[in-house]
C-alpha cells in the first residue's frame, strides 16, 4: 500500500481495504446499511478474518467507530491485513477485522451516525438505561447554539473558559464527552435504541467469535494524547489484569487508565463499543479491550472544530465556502492533513498491531 499520503474518502478506503482482502485470499462479507452516501452510494460494514472459524483465541480490530476517524485506522487494518503471518498463528486462533463500523460518518465527514447518535456511547442501548448525564444539560446551550449565523470562536472559547473555572476542567469535559441521552442534536448523543450499526456488530461477534475463551479487542480511534503519539485507554484501574496486559502489549505505548486514576487526561464513557463485545459474549470470556487513541489537535482547538461543525450540520450549508472551511477544519482535528503525522500514526500502528497479534499467539 502507498503510504505517501491517505486517501480522501470513504469509498476509496472501501476499495483498497476489499483489495487488500482478495490479495491476501482472505474471506470478506459487507454489511449494507440503509442510510446512503453522499452521492446515493450503498455504504457496507466489512469484515474478513484470519485463522480458525470457531476460535478459542482471538484478536478484533475496529475502525471507523467514529467516521471522521476513520481515514487513517483504515489504512492500519490494510497495512495489518497485508502483513499478517498466518503461519505464525496457532490453529485455534483467528484475526477477525472489522472496517468501517461508521460508514456513513466517515462518508459525510462526521463522528455520528445518519441519527446524530455517537455508536460508542450507544452499545446494546435498547437493553441498558444507562446513568442520567444532568451536566450536559448545561453544556448544551453554550455547546450547540441555535444562532442565525456561523457562532463566533472567541464565544465558546470565552464561554467554556469561564464553566471551567466554575465547575473545574475535568467536569466539563466528562459533562461533553461520557455520553448523553436526553439531547438528540447535541454532542455525544448515545441514542435511544441500539443502531443499525450495532446490531450487525452484535451479529458480527456471534458468527465470528462464538466459542472464544480469550478476546482482545483493539478499537482503532484518533483525536486524544499528543500528536501523533499512540494512547491506549483502559475502562479498567490501574493496576487490574487488562491494565497488566495492556501494559506488556502497548510497551512503549502509553498507557491510560480512566478510572481510579488521578492522572487521566479523558474520563470513563458510557456505551462503549469495544468494553461491550466482551461482556456480550459472556462472563466465562476473559476479554481485554482498548481504545486505541492517535493524538492530533489539543482539546481546546477540537471543542472549537466540533462546535463549529455541529452547527453547520443543523444549520448551514456545506456549499458555503464558509461552511465547507468548518466542516474541513473538523475533519483536520481527527485526520490530520499532514503528511508526517499520517508517517507517524502508521509507524506507530504497525508495531502496536504486531504487538497485539504477537499477544494472542502467546496465550496459553
Amino acid at each position: 500500500m502507498r503510504r505517501d499520503r491517505l486517501p480522501l474518502t470513504y469509498d476509496e478506503c472501501r476499495a483498497r481495504f476489499r483489495w487488500a482482502v482478495a490479495a491476501a485470499g482472505l474471506p470478506h462479507t459487507a454489511h449494507p446499511l440503509a442510510a446512503l452516501g453522499p452521492e446515493g452510494q450503498t455504504l457496507t460494514i466489512d469484515l474478513t478474518w484470519a485463522g480458525a472459524d470457531r476460535p478459542e483465541r482471538a484478536l478484533l480490530v475496529l475502525s471507523g467507530v467514529h467516521g471522521v476517524e476513520g481515514f487513517v485506522t483504515s489504512a492500519m487494518q490494510v497495512d495489518l491485513v497485508e502483513r499478517l503471518d498466518r503461519a505464525a498463528m496457532p490453529a485455534d486462533m483467528a484475526v477477525v477485522v472489522v472496517h468501517s463500523v461508521n460508514p456513513w460518518g466517515m462518508a459525510w465527514g462526521r463522528r455520528q451516525d445518519d441519527a446524530g447518535v455517537d455508536l460508542n456511547r450507544n452499545w446494546q442501548r435498547s437493553e441498558h438505561d444507562p446513568e442520567a448525564n444532568e451536566d450536559y444539560a448545561v453544556v448544551h446551550p453554550l455547546a450547540c447554539p441555535d444562532t442565525p449565523g456561523l457562532p463566533d470562536v472567541d464565544t465558546v472559547v470565552a464561554e467554556a473558559m469561564t464553566l471551567a473555572e466554575d465547575w473545574g476542567f475535568d467536569r466539563v469535559r466528562d459533562a461533553i464527552t461520557q455520553g448523553q441521552y436526553t439531547h438528540s442534536d447535541g454532542l455525544h448523543y448515545g441514542g435511544a435504541e441500539t443502531r443499525e450499526a450495532n446490531i450487525a456488530l452484535e451479529a458480527i461477534a456471534r458468527e465470528r467469535l462464538a466459542g472464544v475463551q480469550r478476546l482482545f479487542t483493539l478499537d482503532l480511534h484518533t483525536g486524544h494524547g499528543p500528536r501523533g503519539e499512540l494512547t491506549l485507554l483502559s475502562d479498567q484501574p490501574p493496576g487490574s489484569d487488562q491494565d497488566r496486559f495492556l501494559r506488556e502489549v502497548a510497551r512503549p505505548v502509553r498507557v491510560e487508565a480512566t478510572v481510579a486514576n488521578p492522572d487521566a487526561t479523558t474520563g470513563p464513557k458510557r456505551g462503549q463499543i469495544a468494553n461491550g463485545i466482551g461482556a456480550f459474549l459472556g462472563p466465562d470470556v476473559t476479554a481485554y479491550a482498548t481504545s486505541a487513541e492517535v493524538g492530533t489537535a489539543d482539546d481546546m482547538e477540537q471543542l472549537v472544530a466540533t462546535y463549529l461543525e455541529s452547527w453547520v450540520h443543523r444549520h448551514g450549508d456545506r456549499s458555503d465556502p464558509v461552511h465547507a472551511a468548518a466542516a474541513w477544519r473538523y475533519r483536520c482535528c481527527f485526520t490530520v492533513d499532514d503528511p508526517a503525522w499520517e508517517a507517524a500514526a502508521l509507524a506507530g500502528a504497525t508495531a502496536l498491531l504486531d504487538r497485539a497479534v504477537a499477544s494472542v499467539v502467546a496465550w496459553d
